[in-house]
């Protein structure tokens, strides 16, 4: 199946579209959502920009769909640009990281059936505890976000090996939250997978006292190019748009700390 894929940087979505291709699915195009609040109640806005090395890493395109953050409306404001995307690029399907939320997972299945796609959700349903053992086995990520009780100031930039992973599910259970991050408890960026190889050159914690804090990313760059798409991942050639996008993304800033 042609598809798209929601895409963050992030593990849940990353590992996804890594099932997606290893399922025989062809993925057609890469969209990150930009919101224009930093408490979406639907996508991740830690990073963002960063995301975009991703969909040059890969040799795939990549699109940016600006929203305003607020709730429902933001939604449709997806919506609005899925149309024109998914007729570019003959989608038949879409994929997200959606592993346990109800509230993200309806408004993406709404969405798809709006436009008449079928919305593929490899993670979904799967115990959580073993998604994140699996995905620090076969992804290499760090934390860039940390917002509940248990994450300390020590988490942000850590990288999540499997041991790592223990010590998140240990706090999640301890604390009740989910050790996959679903409701943004933490956020990831992958920088090793067996699509891309990015490395991050610098980057600066923020700890506010009441908690909660960023791993902002300042400079990383592409170890690994895939000029002629990545295995099982359809080469399609980078649009114009999609070029644009990247250089309107750098200037906004997205992803620096507010």
């Amino acid at each position: 199946m042609r598809v798209a894929v929601l895409y963050t940087g992030g593990k849940d979505s990353h590992y996804s579209l890594l099932k997606a291709l290893e399922d025989g699915h062809e993925v057609a195009c890469l969209i990150t959502v930009v919101s224009q609040r930093a408490d979406s109640y639907m996508f991740h806005t830690v990073n963002i920009k960063w995301s975009l090395l991703h969909g040059e890493a890969m040799g795939v395109s990549q699109y940016l769909v600006e929203v305003s953050g607020e709730k429902e409306r933001e939604v449709e404001e997806l919506y609005q640009s899925l149309k024109v995307i998914v007729e570019r690029h003959k989608i038949e399907g879409i994929v997200t990281g959606a592993v346990a939320s109800r509230y993200q997972k309806s408004r993406i299945d709404s969405l798809a059936e709006r436009l008449g796609l079928v919305h593929i959700t490899p993670l979904w349903g799967r115990d959580q505890e073993e998604v994140l053992r699996e995905e620090a086995r076969r992804l290499r990520f760090i934390i860039t976000a940390a917002m509940a009780m248990g994450l300390e100031p020590r988490h942000l930039g850590l990288v999540v090996t499997p041991e790592v992973a223990e010590e998140i599910i240990a706090a999640s259970r301890r604390y009740g939250f989910s050790p996959v991050g679903e409701g943004g408890e933490y956020e990831t960026y992958v920088f090793e997978s067996p699509l891309l190889s990015v490395e991050i050159v610098a980057g600066e914690k923020y700890w506010h006292p009441s908690g909660w804090g960023y791993f902002v990313i300042k400079e990383a760059r592409i170890k690994n190019l895939n000029k002629g798409g990545v295995k099982r991942l359809a080469p399609v050639a980078q649009s114009g748009r999609a070029a644009e996008d990247r250089q309107s993304a750098d200037a906004a800033g997205y992803g620096s700390h507010p």
